[in-house]
């Protein structure tokens, strides 16, 4: 996505402060997508995103900076056509001890994790909406929502740990949501891989850990994969696996995914649930992109398949 610089200015009336930048980006989505609700086909999809990046730096040469993610802005709003949707905010500072950031943001286990749609996109992101498909989210979410991450590099180690609070309300029974994750790279004759091993707790029955890894050749193709295992509650748990291939060739890339979640609880027979998605683009430059996407799963074996389709133009600003 390409960036626009919209403001450059020096802030010399505050000290301590050398200068902040602001720039703005963003992408919007035209086409059609079928989403298999009942009595529907194909309907026309539109989406706007802009995205705000502020940054700058002490004169003691601390970084900092914050992103608001104005999300999901489509023509799908209130009675007056205002759009409805859900922004994302986040605020950093980045020094020789790391980065710290806080709000909107992974924590350590989805920071670390690394996802099976190593390959393109859809603007209806039906390669990722099928029921097998493994987002590596976690626990983030699961107490007050607001995530404070810290993470540092050491070549091609990286290390990060977090911690989403429980709202300190006394509605919610859980702990603290803490994570860690580590993250490992290397090139083999040419191949890059990567590992990604992550771990978040909020009580003696709320977990999960995984390990992912992917390999980018230079001939164009990608592969990935990630597992994790989850404790819901003192009876149930929740494996999922997941495993991505893709392929660019100048203009053109395809990206094709597969997920499994396998739900077990005390007393009763697994419940299984996959799928598959795929994702086919192609590049028109300056920002404009061809997307086609799929996807197919299964919520059980008793459940019905679900497939969804789109295809359209991403534009990126």
């Amino acid at each position: 996505m390409k960036n626009i610089l919209f403001a450059t200015t020096a802030l010399v009336a505050t000290a301590g402060i050398a200068s902040a930048d602001l720039a703005i980006s963003g992408f919007a989505e035209i086409g059609m997508s079928d989403t298999n609700a009942a009595g529907q086909g194909w309907q026309f999809h539109n989406d706007i995103d802009v995205t705000f990046k502020m940054s700058g730096e002490t004169d003691g040469g601390l970084a900092f900076g914050a992103t608001i993610d104005l999300d999901e802005v489509t023509n799908a709003g209130d009675d007056n056509g205002i759009p409805q949707g859900a922004n994302d905010a986040s605020a950093f500072i980045s020094g020789g001890f790391g980065t710290v950031t806080m709000g909107d943001t992974d924590g350590a286990f989805d920071w670390a994790m690394i996802e099976a749609n190593v390959v393109g996109g859809s603007i209806a992101d039906d390669e990722t909406g099928h029921s097998g498909f493994t987002g590596n989210a976690g626990l983030d979410g699961s107490e007050d929502g607001q995530v404070l991450r810290w993470n540092y590099s050491m070549g091609a180690i990286g290390i990060a740990a977090s911690l989403e609070q429980d709202g300190n309300n006394g509605a919610n029974t859980n702990d603290d949501a803490t994570g860690f994750g580590l993250t490992y790279s290397l090139d083999a004759g040419g191949t890059s891989i990567s590992f990604g091993v992550g771990m978040q707790d909020a009580s003696a029955t709320s977990d999960i850990t995984g390990f992912s890894v992917k390999a980018a050749m230079e001939n164009g193709l990608t592969i990935a994969a990630n597992m994790s295992d989850q404790t819901t509650s003192a009876t149930t748990s929740v494996d999922r696996v997941g495993v991505g291939l893709g392929y660019k060739m100048d203009a053109l890339s395809v990206g094709i995914n597969w997920g499994e979640a396998t739900t077990s609880t005390t007393g009763a027979a697994d419940a299984v649930a996959d799928g598959v998605g795929l994702a086919v683009n192609y590049d028109l430059g300056s920002g404009a992109v061809a997307q086609f996407g799929y996807g197919s799963g299964k919520a059980n074996a008793a459940a019905a398949s679900v497939t969804t389709m789109s295809a359209g133009l991403a534009l990126s600003f």
